[in-house]
């Protein structure tokens, strides 16, 4: 897997003013900071902002912030975020859970003193589910997997690192008439090859 060399780039110049990081970064570049940003500060708001909201919010452009982009492109920025912040969304799920389990015990203990056992039985319930208490050690979740996804493009902005060509048409026209002429010198007809292969 080819190593993004804009990532460098754009997460030394994330947090710098438009101009100073419009000085540094390809206008490509500095828009993809500007979707980055907006990533950063909504993970920071809500540390469970669910993906999904981040893409869609990235597709539409967000009141103009940066330039919408396509569902394949949001899912990347969204992995470039999460690799400059670590997964500040797990981070608060340990937290809650911390805290669930935190409480279902206390509640067993008073529980426990006032002899109710049902209510004990509601917290360790709780706590068992929490702790994942019921499930061999080291087991796959394999529901928590998410597959890639993939959108099918022929927008070739898409692609990280590739600098658009001035004048595509006109390149094109030249490696078409660069590569038939090769072709055509490379050339063999096919009757004077049958006569050396029967001389032979």
């Amino acid at each position: 897997m080819s190593r993004d060399l804009s990532f460098d780039k754009i997460e030394a110049s994330l947090y710098l003013s438009e101009s100073e990081a419009s000085l540094k970064l390809t206008p490509t570049e500095n828009e993809r900071r500007r979707r980055w940003l907006f990533c950063v500060s909504k993970r920071m708001d809500d540390p469970l902002i669910p993906d999904k909201m981040l893409v869609e919010q990235l597709q539409a452009g967000y009141a103009g912030i940066f330039a919408p982009v396509a569902q394949s492109t949001a899912y990347r920025d969204i992995a470039a975020v999460n690799k400059i912040i670590g997964n500040i969304q797990l981070g608060a799920k340990n937290w809650y859970r911390y805290m669930i389990i935190e409480g279902a015990k206390k509640a067993y203990a008073i529980a426990e003193q006032k002899q109710d056992g049902k209510a004990m039985a509601a917290a360790l319930d709780k706590i068992g589910k929490y702790t994942m208490a019921d499930k061999p050690d080291n087991e796959v979740d394999w529901s928590q997997l998410v597959p890639p996804v993939f959108e099918p493009s022929a927008d070739p902005d898409l692609l990280e690192n590739i600098e658009p060509v001035d004048d595509l048409e006109e390149r094109r026209r030249q490696l078409r008439s660069l590569f038939k002429g090769e072709m055509q010198r490379e050339a063999i007809d096919a009757e004077i090859e049958i006569e050396q292969t029967d001389n032979e």
